[in-house]
């Protein structure tokens, strides 16, 4: 029987193991926790290390380091072609594509172009202007974004950042979003005329509670904070970003997918899509994590315990398959345990159709 591996960022769900000093977007080397699945040609879980392909495998991603430096800018707000409304809900109907294409040289670096599915993230502390991230290629952070930086932005939900460097830094650093050039902002990724873009249509989050649930995405590639934002309203929806990561950013060869971490029902995005401190139950220290990605035409959606916090959250959540879907394993993580192997966490493979991380 053909098998492969799959070693992913989220996918089958790697976590930050250990919090990190987090002032002005500040990054110390931190370890990471991967988890190993292997799927048969089928998209199959299997029991294994006899793996005899390692075809499918997406890496996991090691962190970076960077030093934190303050800078000054100047001036403008800005926002793209269509309906700057929506805050972090953004401007986009749910899978419709944007249709104004970027301008290089046209926005002032001072501010998130917001529209097109760009949203601004206004309340990460020692960040101005909305961005997530801001970075030069020396791992050196800013307040501002300001010339030889590139800043990093957010997408509405189920959707994902096109822009980075192809050329990364030799020290392990990643570095995404905007370039600002002489007090402007030019894409770093010229193939891709558009800031965001939708991912596979092969998950969703569905609510069954009566709080609203903050699910916070790393901000990758960049700093890996999690400040990329979904708001689950109480009894609502919301789209997954599953990335495909078949073509999505590669660290070093290796692919990477998306990974959110989950707070406490009742806690907001502003309080809990932030860099945590040791105890506080949110951002880095929340709960749940979850992981999403697609390659050979196969959605991986995995839940982990996060080992920083393994207080059981307010909620259960399980990974169902929508109506006609394919798919195959089960997943959930009721009354503070998951139904994986230990407490691992559990991964579920969607062949075919939809499946939902459902909270109860």
């Amino acid at each position: 029987m053909k098998v492969s591996v799959l070693s992913t960022l989220t996918l089958a769900a790697s976590v930050l193991a250990a919090p990190m000093q987090h002032k002005h977007h500040q990054h110390d080397k931190r370890a990471v926790v991967t988890k190993i699945v292997y799927v048969d040609g089928n998209g199959n879980l299997v029991n294994g290390p006899a793996a005899t392909s390692a075809a499918a495998a997406v890496a996991s991603v090691a962190t970076p380091s960077a030093v934190a430096s303050p800078a000054a800018s100047a001036a403008s707000s800005s926002s793209q072609g269509g309906s700057s409304q929506g805050g972090i809900n953004g401007d986009l109907n749910p899978f419709t594509n944007p249709s104004v294409a970027f301008e290089d040289g046209k926005y002032s670096c001072d501010s998130v172009p917001v529209g097109q599915g760009v949203i601004a993230v206004d309340w990460i502390s020692g960040l101005n202007g909305g961005w997530t991230t801001i970075m030069n290629g020396n791992g050196q952070t800013s307040a501002n974004c300001q010339d030889g930086y590139y800043c990093s932005y957010a997408c509405q939900a189920g959707m994902s950042k096109t822009q980075w460097p192809s050329e990364q830094p030799a020290n392990g650093v990643s570095v995404g979003g905007l370039l600002c050039k002489n007090g402007l902002l030019y894409r770093s990724n010229t193939d891709n005329d558009y800031l965001c873009e939708w991912g596979a249509q092969t998950a969703e989050f569905v609510s069954n509670i009566g709080q609203d649930v903050a699910i916070c995405r790393t901000d990758y590639p960049g700093s890996e904070n999690m400040n990329i934002p979904t708001l689950l309203t109480a009894g609502g929806n919301a789209p997954v970003s599953v990335v495909d990561s078949d073509s999505y950013y590669t660290w070093r060869g290796g692919k990477t997918s998306t990974q959110y971490y989950v707070n406490n029902a009742g806690v907001s995005v502003e309080d809990g899509c932030i860099w945590g401190t040791d105890g506080s139950g949110v951002g880095n220290w929340a709960p749940v994590v979850l992981g999403a990605g697609t390659t050979g035409g196969r959605t991986y959606l995995s839940l982990i315990p996060n080992p920083n916090n393994l207080v059981k959250p307010n909620y259960n959540i399980k990974i169902v398959a929508a109506n006609g879907a394919n798919v195959n394993g089960d997943c959930k993580y009721e009354n503070g345990q998951y139904n994986g192997a230990g407490s691992d966490g559990c991964t579920v493979t969607v062949v075919s159709g939809t499946a939902n991380f459902v909270f109860y």
